[in-house]
């Protein structure tokens, strides 16, 4: 007894007659024959006769009429389970993030979240803390991460994912500098060189402090003229000391002594419209940020 013989008898009660049932279904009219004659084989019983050009159900058809519902209510409810589970693994999700955690937090929480769901479609997309709320707020991207002071929590569900600090970073090769008093402290800052990362960011209190001599609007490329001169920046941590091992480090992140006993800690957050009716990718994506992703992980 499979599916389409059920389906056959229900139409056939709606319909009665085995061409609308074909219609219907999309086959020819012969196989819907086939089958009632196949099903009513199958049971040894009668389920169908013939009244005035109308098929109609026999007292058998009657009562087995209500199971074929159930076994074909069954089978939908089935094939949906399976297609919702289709869709979790080969959905796409868009992430829009500000610098730090778009550079050195999320890579490597999509990499791990794209080997659970390898069929998923991830575009992370770097922009300034404007761009994203506004991305965020127009429904062009998912999820948006922002640090503390970048955004507003009208409409908006925040939940922290990360915790970070901002320091100064030197280069190793930076021999001449012996003591950490020699480079920070406020009363120090003029006698150094400075590299600014240009936009706008988290790091921003601290880079006021200073009278760049480079300004750059990359992370990576500010590290990178640390790592081969002199100079100094105001850099976050989780760009430095989240190293796997892989590499020796080209710079040295150092706590900022004045900030001490201050609230230097800042929160990576992953925000979320309140009023959107979250996908089962974006579920997953949600629920792997709380449970597999940074949480509870400290810089």
């Amino acid at each position: 007894m499979n599916i389409l013989k059920l389906r056959i008898l229900m139409m056939i009660d709606k319909f009665h007659k085995a061409t609308d049932v074909a219609e219907a279904l999309q086959i020819k009219q012969p196989t819907v024959s086939f089958h009632m004659k196949s099903l009513e084989k199958e049971l040894g019983v009668s389920l169908f006769i013939s009244q005035q050009g109308r098929i109609m159900l026999t007292e058998a058809g009657k009562k087995l009429l209500p199971y074929a519902k159930q076994m074909v209510a069954l089978e939908q409810e089935a094939r949906q389970t399976v297609n919702e589970l289709a869709e979790q693994s080969q959905g796409q999700l868009h992430l829009g993030a500000e610098s730090i955690s778009g550079t050195y937090v999320l890579p490597s929480m999509i990499a791990t979240f794209a080997q659970q769901y390898p069929e998923c479609q991830i575009r992370l997309d770097i922009q300034s803390p404007d761009k994203v709320r506004q991305l965020l707020k127009q429904g062009e991207i998912d999820f948006a991460f922002l640090n503390d002071g970048e955004y507003s929590s009208e409409h908006t569900v925040v939940e922290p994912v990360a915790s970070d600090r901002i320091g100064v970073i030197r280069s190793m090769s930076a021999q001449h500098i012996s003591k950490l008093t020699d480079v920070l402290g406020t009363e120090m800052l003029d006698k150094h060189r400075w590299v600014r990362y240009s936009e706008t960011s988290v790091a921003d209190p601290y880079s006021s402090l200073i009278k760049p001599h480079l300004e750059m609007n990359s992370w990576e490329a500010v590290k990178q003229v640390v790592s081969d001169g002199e100079a100094l920046a105001f850099f976050p941590a989780c760009g430095v000391l989240r190293n796997d091992g892989s590499d020796v480090p080209s710079v040295e992140w150092l706590p900022w002594t004045d900030a001490e006993g201050k609230n230097e800690r800042y929160h990576i957050n992953i925000l979320y419209q309140s009023d959107t009716n979250l996908s089962m990718i974006q579920q997953a994506f949600l629920d792997f940020t709380r449970i597999e992703g940074l949480e509870d992980r400290e810089v």
